[in-house]
Formats: C-alpha cells, sequence, structure tokens
C-alpha cells in the first residue's frame, strides 16, 4: 500500500515536470504581438496632455518645495532668535531687580545674624511629623 501511493506521487511529479514551457515560435510571437497593438485603441488627448505636462511639472513640483522647506527653515531660526533675544532681556531685567533688592534684604536683618529658618517649621522637615504625634 506504501509502496503504491509513493509510486502514484511520484508519477504525478514526473508528469507535471516531464514538459518545459515553450515558446512558441518567432513568426507566431510576433503576429499576436501585432493583432495586440492594431486592437489596442490610439491614447486619447487627455492621456497625450498628462503624458507630455506631467514629467515637465516633476522639476517645477521639486523646486517649489525646496524653496518651501527652505523658508520654514528661515523662518522657524529667526522666530528662535527673536526668542532667546527677549529671554535674555528679561534675564538682564530680573537680575537688576535681584540687584536692586538685595540691599534692602540686608538692611531688614540685623549685622552679623545669620539667617536661617527654625528646622521646626520648615516645609521639609521631617521633625513636625514627630511632633505631631
Amino acid at each position: 500500500m506504501l509502496s503504491s501511493a509513493s509510486s502514484h506521487w511520484r508519477a504525478i511529479a514526473t508528469r507535471s515536470f516531464a514538459r518545459p514551457y515553450r515558446r512558441p515560435s518567432n513568426r507566431r510571437w510576433l503576429r499576436v504581438e501585432n493583432e495586440h497593438a492594431a486592437r489596442r485603441p490610439s491614447s486619447s488627448r487627455h492621456a497625450q496632455f498628462y503624458s507630455d505636462l506631467v514629467p515637465a511639472m516633476i522639476p517645477v513640483a521639486l523646486l517649489g518645495s525646496a524653496v518651501y522647506v527652505g523658508l520654514h527653515l528661515l523662518q522657524t531660526y529667526l522666530s528662535h532668535e527673536k526668542y532667546l533675544d527677549e529671554a535674555r532681556a528679561r534675564i538682564e531685567e530680573l537680575e537688576r531687580e535681584i540687584d536692586a533688592l538685595l540691599p534692602e534684604r540686608g538692611k531688614k536683618t540685623e549685622p552679623g545674624a545669620i539667617a536661617t529658618k527654625d528646622p521646626e517649621h520648615a516645609a521639609g522637615s521631617w521633625l513636625r511629623w514627630l511632633k505631631r504625634g
């Protein structure tokens, strides 16, 4: 039984691959190609228009895209520079304000006294948790 099944599959395999594909003779092949070309309609006016226009528009589209990306990068760069200038001006203004307030702070504290926070009342102190319990 086993040998008959294997011989069956061997016969199928040899039958399917026994005859390689043969291309038709050149004369017949050319005749078929000419018949297909004769049946094919000529290209329409719209197809001709777009086949002429689209290849010519590709460089224009690439150039337009390159100009757009370049101008967008320039705008982004200039916007960032403006933001940095405004930030530097604000920092200088705050530094002047700090310089003006430091002498006033020194006058409020007694000379020689060190300004420290009481550890019991500090916001991040862990001692206040022990005092509650």
